[in-house]
């Protein structure tokens, strides 16, 4: 149990806890959900779109049915469909002028403008006809009449479709009575055309819409070979009795997502079919990629996250070591420092070293200054206390200047943040070790940064270059020449007389002896020299 104890209690036993308690458990905990969740909405709303597609359609098909029935009513009622309605078979010359009269002043004036209307056809309970199909009336008088009548209470069926010149035709009958004679109005529509209107009302992109009657036969199909047969199988099992509803079915391998709903008025069921691929492929795929694009990003900041960790709780436990060697007396152990490494680790080692050197050079004096007399101990500490203090490095200095920065920067206090990133820069190029020949490009860079510091102390003042940048790059000089001049246009040109610095230009161009730099200032001028 101790042991147990102490494994848990370091810094990196409790890293990985912290991690996989609050952020691995709950991410697949709430990503499974999510993954749940969103499969289920993505399927209630491809449900629901399809609800809305054909209940759009069915509203349509009502919405053209009753008006066609209320179109056909006053031509019900005209007198010559009357007088029609009266003749006696016997009496064929007077049939003859009504159904002419009737083709031209009725059925003509139906038909007109509805390429829809395939044929119009009123027969009497007499056995006479009319209509303008008067090429096939041979055919029109062997139709199956009864068949055709309404059942039950119903005035209006739209069940019978037959094919007429390679075209499915859907017939429509409507019951009639006129002066107590019965007669049968016959509407024949092209289905051809109905399904064009019914595609662009609101039939889905990537699936179809079919219509199967009362009697278990597609009426209504974007494939013209399947109208007049039978309704697929899996109709019968999940469909013919129901009034509306959805499931998703498997036909012919593909699965697919199907919406119905059973019209009161028609006795017809509207069906949507869509692939079920095609109808959340896309969702699914952006669902995926949002999880793919989540887990790279928490995979990614959990590699960062653990490794700085890693190398956190390495260099600690490291340290920890070396401090344990250390105070057993090993005074030649050393911290690795690895090359180009600036940061607190860094520090934290050479600050190690040093203190391990200085512990060591101290044993050994103290070893030595047993021999001689307390004063000159005393003197000798305070000399090596000293050249400790003058061991200061000056990235001190630079880690200052940037807290000071991030310290300006959270408290919007920019003035102070531009102030301390140039005094940063101004220091570092001024102590920076090294060849002291640069490139005059790298000391006007160095004097604008000086500039820059200046424009913070004297808001009026304007700051002017006029050189070609790319000549600087090629002409030599040596570092910190430029800086004097520039300040003793301050202090030479305002400070001595006082004056508000207001404007400092600084000119260059191409000279026959090498490049000539003009410095300028708006002040009361310099004395002779």
């Amino acid at each position: 149990m101790n042991l147990l104890m102490l494994k848990f209690s370091s810094i990196r036993a409790k890293f990985i806890l912290l991690f996989t308690f609050f952020f691995l458990l709950p991410f697949i905990l709430f990503g499974s959900m999510w993954y749940h969740r969103s499969t289920q909405v993505i399927e209630d709303n491809a449900v629901a779109s399809a609800q809305k597609s054909i209940q759009q359609t069915d509203r349509y098909l009502n919405y053209y049915f009753n008006d066609l029935e209320r179109s056909t009513l006053p031509y019900i009622t005209h007198p010559l469909i009357e007088a029609f309605m009266k003749l006696s078979p016997d009496d064929e010359y007077q049939r003859y002028i009504i159904t002419a009269q009737i083709q031209n002043q009725v059925i003509d004036q139906v038909i007109y403008g509805k390429k829809e209307i395939y044929g119009f056809s009123i027969y009497s309970d007499s056995g006479m006809s009319v209509s303008n199909l008067s090429s096939t009336m041979d055919y029109w008088k062997n139709r199956d009449i009864v068949k055709l009548e309404p059942k039950d209470v119903r005035t209006v069926s739209y069940n019978s479709v037959h094919w007429e010149n390679q075209s499915p035709i859907l017939t429509i009958s409507r019951a009639f009575t006129v002066k107590n004679t019965k007669g049968l109005l016959l509407i024949d529509l092209r289905i051809k055309d109905i399904s064009a209107l019914i595609s662009s009302v609101g039939s889905s992109q990537t699936g179809l819409t079919w219509i199967a009657n009362a009697e278990d036969t597609i009426v209504l199909h974007p494939d013209q070979s399947l109208i007049g047969g039978p309704v697929p199988d899996w109709y019968y099992e999940h469909i013919k009795n129901q009034e509306q509803g959805s499931l998703i079915v498997e036909d012919s391998g593909v699965k697919k997502l199907v919406v119905f709903e059973r019209s009161p008025l028609t006795e017809w069921t509207l069906i949507s079919e869509v692939p079920l691929a095609e109808l959340t492929g896309d969702l699914f795929s952006l669902r995926n990629v949002t999880i793919i694009v989540f887990m790279a990003v928490s995979l990614i900041a959990l590699l960062v996250v653990g490794g700085f960790s890693l190398r956190l709780t390495n260099a600690l436990s490291n340290m920890r070591r070396l401090m344990k060697r250390a105070g057993s007396g090993e005074m030649f152990v050393r911290a690795h420092v690895a090359q180009g490494k600036q940061d607190e680790l860094y520090e934290l080692y050479e600050s190690f070293n040093q203190m391990v050197e200085q512990l060591q050079r101290l044993i050994n004096e103290v070893h030595a200054s047993e021999l001689r007399e307390k004063e000159l101990v005393i003197k000798q500490r305070e000399t090596m206390l000293k050249s400790m203090q003058a061991q200061i490095n000056p990235h001190f200095l630079y880690n200052t200047l940037e807290v000071i920065n991030s310290y300006a920067i959270l408290e919007n206090m920019m003035p102070i943040s531009r102030m301390a990133t140039s005094l940063a820069a101004l220091f570092r190029y001024s102590i920076t070790s090294g060849s002291e020949e640069v490139s005059l490009d790298e000391e006007m860079a160095h004097i604008q940064t000086y500039l820059d510091i200046q424009k913070e102390r004297f808001e009026e003042l304007t700051v002017e270059f006029q050189f070609n940048r790319a000549d600087l790059r090629h002409i030599q000089t040596l570092r910190l020449t430029i800086q004097p001049l520039v300040e003793n246009a301050f202090r030479h040109g305002y400070d001595k007389h006082e004056r508000y610095p207001e404007f400092i230009g600084i000119s260059g161009e191409p000279a026959p002896e090498g490049y000539r730099l003009l410095i300028m200032d708006k002040g009361a001028g310099w004395s002779p020299m």
